[in-house]
């Protein structure tokens, strides 16, 4: 038999396969059931050898068969068709029965067994069938659900009228910890809180008035047993009823991860509006060299000047596509390679350096895991930070701490009632500062997983301290000043 659209079976006639060698009957028969039931269409043969073949090319929802019939009789007929089709509905119609021939058909798995006789007999075939196919479709139907419920992958719940669990499935139990045992016929308090309780509640009695919608959409969060808090879309419905109220059904959808990127998007909006200030902010130094190096080429002619100005235009060049790869990277980093802090350090100086002022570096390498356009902004940020805060001469010192670096000054140092605000957006203690110079040095380091702390060099100044890993590094090495 082919498989019922669930959509068409509601209106699809009853299919019924009547098999009979008496053609009369047949005749007979059929003209009664379509008198007695509404949409009906009966498929009649008089060969029991061609049953299978029917139903194997169509829709059926009972068998009539007779019993004496040559050939084959309808017990045969009846065990052919339980062993293709052991739910679908059998009558035997026989108008040659014995109580011996009943318990071999009851034996042998038959729906029904009537004798034949007038309309009344006919009449009492006709509810038998129509009982045997609504029983036979519901059958189908709810197999049908049964397996698409299995199949989703979202979590699924029946509220009774009682305002208890009836049913969940397997995605349900995983999402909320509990086993089924525990769930079934709890409120849905067990997995809500009070608030959510009500809410769904409010919800299915908009859903069930008469003016409502049939379903809602509404936010959750889900309590699992282990105590963690899921937030969930509820999609609602309430259950078919006439009269009485019979429950609700709902689908919940995790809506963790688009939580996740909602957050996510605004953390990005956040650094774009920031973006302006921040770029302003690291393009000022090299704008200023530029500057000053057109000054003196017009006041003196030396192409050195002009080497110095394309080289900050350069410089500033490539600012630009660091800073835009920062703001599009977020707080992540992928691709990390070997990074010498000294020689990264050593070079951007030569952009901060007055020659009163003074570097320290350690001797040798001093190495980190990082991407190499992030950790120059971080240290040349640092280092124009030394200069901006410090009086000249400033000696600024980088060495190894804690598995990572460290960059210290001798300036002034940071005030300790101001240490946690040190790295928020627009803080400065500068009279020209924008305040974003140590926001990227944090955010620099929160990508790479380092973390940072901020304590009192040993001349007093500010010491920003990077740790890399857990291990302190016990090979200390005295800086080399530069």
């Amino acid at each position: 038999m082919s498989i019922e659209d669930p959509n068409e079976a509601a209106t699809a006639p009853v299919e019924i396969l009547h098999v009979d060698d008496d053609p009369s009957v047949l005749d007979l028969t059929e003209s009664f059931l379509d008198a007695e039931l509404d949409g009906v269409d009966v498929t009649t043969t008089t060969d029991p050898g061609e049953v299978i073949g029917h139903l194997e090319s169509g829709t059926f929802h009972c068998v009539i068969s007779d019993y004496d019939m040559p050939g084959r009789d309808g017990l045969e007929v009846l065990c052919d068709v339980r062993d293709e089709y052991p739910d679908l509905p059998f009558i035997l119609y026989t108008g040659k029965g014995s109580e011996e021939i009943a318990a071999e058909a009851i034996n042998a798995g038959v729906t029904g067994y009537l004798q034949k006789g007038g309309p009344d007999q006919i009449r009492r075939l006709a509810n038998r069938v129509e009982h045997a196919a609504v029983e036979f479709r519901s059958q189908i139907e709810s197999e049908r659900y049964s397996t698409v419920l299995k199949a989703l992958d979202y979590p699924i719940y029946v509220v009774n009228e009682d305002a208890e669990f009836e049913y969940v499935n397997e995605a349900f139990v995983e999402l909320t910890g509990y086993s089924r045992d525990e769930i079934l016929g709890s409120p849905p308090g067990l997995i809500k809180t009070e608030p959510d309780v009500e809410k769904a509640n409010e919800k299915l009695a908009g859903i069930v008035s008469s003016t409502g919608p049939e379903r809602e959409k509404f936010g959750v969060d889900i309590r699992t047993k282990d105590g963690e808090t899921v937030p969930c879309y509820d999609h609602m419905a309430a259950l078919p009823f006439d009269d009485d109220f019979r429950g609700s059904v709902g689908i919940l959808r995790d809506a963790s991860e688009e939580q996740r990127r909602r957050e996510e998007l605004l953390r990005q909006n956040e650094r774009l509006d920031e973006f302006t200030s921040v770029v302003s902010h690291d393009l000022r130094t090299p704008l200023n060299n530029a500057k000053a190096a057109a000054e003196l080429a017009r006041a003196d002619g030396d192409e050195d000047h002009f080497d110095r100005l394309e080289s900050e235009h350069e410089r500033m060049d490539r600012m630009i596509r660091d800073l835009l790869r920062l703001a599009r990277d977020g707080r992540t980093v992928s691709d990390t390679e070997p990074v010498d802090v000294g020689a990264v350090a050593s070079e951007a100086w030569e952009s901060f350096g007055c020659p009163a002022d003074g570097l320290r570096l350690p001797d040798g390498e001093l190495v980190v895991d990082g991407d190499p356009p992030r950790v120059r902004r971080l240290v040349e940020n640092l280092l124009r930070n030394a200069v901006d805060h410090g009086r000249s001469p400033v000696t600024v010192t980088v060495g190894k701490h804690a598995g990572g670096f460290y960059v210290a000054d001798d300036g002034p140092g940071v005030d300790e009632e101001r240490v946690d605000a040190v790295f928020e957006p627009g803080f400065t203690t500068a009279s020209d500062g924008t305040g974003f110079g140590l926001t990227i040095v944090k955010r620099i380091a929160d990508a790479h997983g380092w973390k940072v702390d901020v304590a009192e060099s040993d001349a007093g100044g500010a010491r920003f301290e990077f740790a890399l890993d857990t291990e302190p590094n016990t090979q200390i090495e005295e800086p080399r000043v530069v």
